[in-house]
């Protein structure tokens, strides 16, 4: 059985699960470390290890608002995928959000992108595990994404432009310029 665990800068894994984090996402995905950091310290984001007993497996950051929960960052350590941990990840994750409406985001699947199998591969993935396709496109940091959502709760385009406008509206930057909804 795997546990979802907060983690601080102080936190034994807190180096694995950095680097789990940097490893997972490419740059152009990653947001930059001072809205990571700064939405823990206000308490609007938290920053959990996926543990098996006390090996860290994965990483997950999330916020959560109202009724919702949006997962900004799920990753399994690449050097143990393949071994039913995503899955499992997946399982307690539902579990740890059950009175949530759970919004996450993948890249959008499209036949002229590089890495176009990789994007279908992650999206079954993720389809396999509890979650649906919103047909909903949201562009964010110049990067398309089709949003996902927990199975029977399906999630608005103003839900998740509220769980975004709570998450961002303390920092002080230029990320979400070219932010969208289709």
């Amino acid at each position: 059985m795997l546990t979802i665990q907060e983690l601080n800068s102080d936190s034994i894994s807190f180096k694995d699960a950095k680097r789990i984090y940097l490893n997972s996402f490419p740059q152009k995905e990653q947001l930059p470390a001072e809205i990571l950091i700064n939405n823990i310290a206000l308490g609007k984001a938290k920053f959990s290890g996926i543990f098996s007993e006390s090996q860290l497996v994965g990483i997950v950051y999330y916020t959560m608002y109202e009724n919702l929960a949006y997962i900004f960052y799920f990753a399994i350590d690449s050097t143990i995928q393949s071994k039913g941990y995503g899955r499992e990840a997946m399982k307690t994750i539902r579990k740890h959000f059950a009175n949530y409406k759970i919004i996450l985001l993948v890249e959008e699947v499209r036949e002229d992108a590089e890495n176009n199998e990789q994007r279908k591969s992650r999206k079954r993935f993720y389809l396999r595990n509890g979650f649906v396709g919103s047909g909903k496109i949201m562009t964010e940091g110049g990067v398309r994404y089709e949003m996902l959502h927990s199975k029977n709760a399906d999630v608005s385009v103003e839900e998740y432009k509220k769980i975004t406008d709570y998450f961002f509206e303390d920092n002080d930057n230029n990320y979400r310029e070219n932010e969208s909804a289709v």
